[in-house]
């Protein structure tokens, strides 16, 4: 079963650039779709180190250490 955490990172990955219809409308807007797409998908690899440190920390009895993994998972 999937979180929302992971639905979110799963959903990212299979994103593909926008169309050019799609550019030129947000564009129109004044907004940045392709740099958006492309600050997103650097986040998620920042949050793959982040919770790399993160799981190299946290302690094997606590109950936040398997959530850390399932997710780090995701974004593999």
């Amino acid at each position: 079963m999937s979180t929302a955490s992971t639905t979110i990172i799963s959903n990212l990955k299979n994103a593909t650039a926008p169309t050019s219809n799609t550019a030129k409308a947000a564009s129109a807007a004044g907004m940045d779709v392709t740099g958006m797409m492309s600050l997103a998908q650097t986040k998620a690899l920042e949050l793959k180190s982040h919770l790399t440190l993160l799981v190299h920390v946290t302690d094997a009895a606590d109950g936040n250490l398997a959530t850390l993994n399932n997710i780090l998972a995701s974004l593999t």
